[in-house]
């Protein structure tokens, strides 16, 4: 900004220091004055031009008068001689040497008109190098902008221009990039302000620092934000191919469909964990939508849409495959919860079996409100473990899970045993019967499973299969021949229950 020195080095005006204050003063702008309190219509950095007409040379109210001027932190007084006073009144130098507030001397050739249009001048000229200082920092900004530029770099450049500390956030408040001041300039009382750089609001620009911006600070913040914008819209298209790569791999994963080995070909570094869970996240398609396009990286990155229906219209559902540890499903379930998401967390199983856990926690999803995520308001996320919420089936399932002659754990039903029993049961409709084609094999499945889900009741069975209760009738008669059981005993008809759920819980 223009300073006191600046106006004092104009040769023209011919006005000459008194009495100097701390520093070199900036000047705001210029007022001329006879009042002998004015300190309460200052914001401060002002010139005050007088000629003491209110006041004798030797008046006790010089000190007031300039005390009032110290207190509103004025840049100078300028004091006209030849009009009321041959000379400044010592008792004005005294106070201002006792104020420390600067004092200059306007000869009486010198207009007070011609100091305030020189005042205007300086202002106008400091404003045009800092527009034109503003303007260079932009062109830098953008010329980067045609490069792959840092989101580091960036902010560094706007930082130099305007004096302030800047981060890059994400819509958790995690910081992706920063300035060295940053996390001491947000200790601070004041709260940063941030910009958002989407329409999702999913990445912001933090400003921090007490001082405030000037239109050109404004204005580099803005060129600032395109070029962020610019370099992230052009990342978010790579990004967004590498997160549907992601994506097909863990529902491949998932569903059996790929091998872990086959990881190798996304990434050399990352190395999926010894056990895993397959994770069913639910809620309002915004809010899974919101939490899918976080910032993610290493483990984070197993996630997928995945192929299976939501628990009902309005619902979407995702998944994720998480490392079966503490640290790792306690973030999981936290960032969930912060999306106003439900979890339901399948059996721990090893990466090749991944997908006896989605099936495990696909069978748990009923247990989640299906209108919850839609209507309340604020959202209390739920959670439930496929392994420790459990129905009775499932906890006898995963004994299966539990290796004999391990040491503090007992040993318990084995895949191979589960699997015969099923078989047994099932017989021709079992997996492992080679008696019926596949496809008929599952239609009888299916069937089986309409009817449990019906509560018994042909009617609303026959409606969810879509075929004629006729049609359905002749199955069931020919499931009961197939299998040796009634559908009419309850002994059977748990039996035939227990073999189907076991089957497709174990996968075996």
């Amino acid at each position: 900004m223009a300073s006191l020195s600046d106006l004092l080095a104009l040769p023209q005006l011919g006005l000459t220091l008194v009495q100097s204050g701390p520093g070199d003063p900036e000047i705001s702008w210029l007022s001329t004055t006879e009042l002998l309190d004015l300190g309460d219509y200052l914001e401060g950095g002002e010139i005050i031009l007088t000629t003491g007409l209110a006041l004798e040379s030797g008046d006790p109210r010089w000190r007031d008068f300039v005390a009032s001027l110290s207190r509103a932190r004025v840049a100078a007084i300028g004091f006209g001689v030849g009009v009321n006073h041959e000379r400044i009144p010592p008792a004005l130098v005294s106070a201002a040497s006792m104020y420390r507030v600067a004092l200059f001397e306007v000869p009486l050739p010198t207009p007070f008109i011609a100091i305030s249009k020189a005042v205007a001048g300086l202002i106008r000229a400091d404003e045009l190098r800092a527009a034109r200082g503003a303007l260079q920092a932009q062109q830098r900004l953008l010329d980067g902008a045609r490069g792959k530029q840092d989101p580091a770099e960036v902010l560094a450049s706007i930082a130099q221009a305007t004096g302030k500390q800047l981060a890059l956030l994400t819509s958790d408040g995690a910081v992706l990039a920063s300035t060295a001041g940053f996390a001491a300039a947000t200790s601070a009382p004041t709260t940063p302000e941030t910009i958002p750089l989407d329409r999702e609001g999913s990445l912001r620009l933090a400003v921090a620092g007490a001082t405030p911006l000037t239109p050109e600070g404004h204005a580099v913040i803005a060129a600032g934000s395109i070029v962020l914008w610019l370099g992230l819209r052009g990342a978010d298209a790579e990004e967004s191919r590498e997160r549907e790569r992601w994506e097909r791999f863990t529902w491949a994963l998932l569903t059996g469909s790929a091998t872990p080995a086959t990881i190798e070909i996304l990434s050399t570094r990352v190395r999926l964990p010894e056990r895993v869970r397959a994770v069913a996240i639910q809620g309002s398609p915004e809010d899974v939508s919101n939490w899918r396009r976080r910032p993610r990286s290493g483990h984070d990155r197993f996630i997928t849409p995945g192929g299976l229906p939501a628990q009902a219209p309005g619902l979407a559902l995702a998944w994720q495959l998480c490392a079966d540890t503490p640290e790792a499903t306690a973030h999981l379930l936290e960032v969930a919860a912060e999306h106003g998401l439900d979890a339901v967390l399948g059996r721990p199983t090893d990466p090749a079996s991944a997908e006896l856990s989605l099936r495990s926690a696909n069978s748990r999803l009923s247990a989640l409100s299906a209108t919850a995520p839609l209507y309340a308001a604020p959202r209390v996320p739920t959670v439930v473990w496929a392994d420790r919420d459990t129905p009775f089936l499932e906890a006898l399932v995963a004994l299966s899970d539990t290796p004999a002659g391990v040491p503090d754990e007992p040993s318990g039903l084995t895949p191979h045993d589960t699997s015969q029993l099923s078989a047994r049961v099932l017989g021709p409709l079992s997996h492992h019967s080679a008696e019926l084609p596949g496809e008929e094999a599952e239609m009888l499945r299916a069937t089986l499973r309409a009817v449990y889900a019906a509560d018994g009741q042909r009617g609303p069975a026959s409606t969810a299969l879509g075929i004629h209760r006729n049609t359905l009738r002749d199955r069931i008669t020919r499931i009961e021949r197939l299998t040796a059981r009634t559908l009419a005993d309850a002994d059977d008809r748990a039996e035939l229950w227990l073999a189907l759920r076991v089957e497709d819980l174990t996968g075996l």
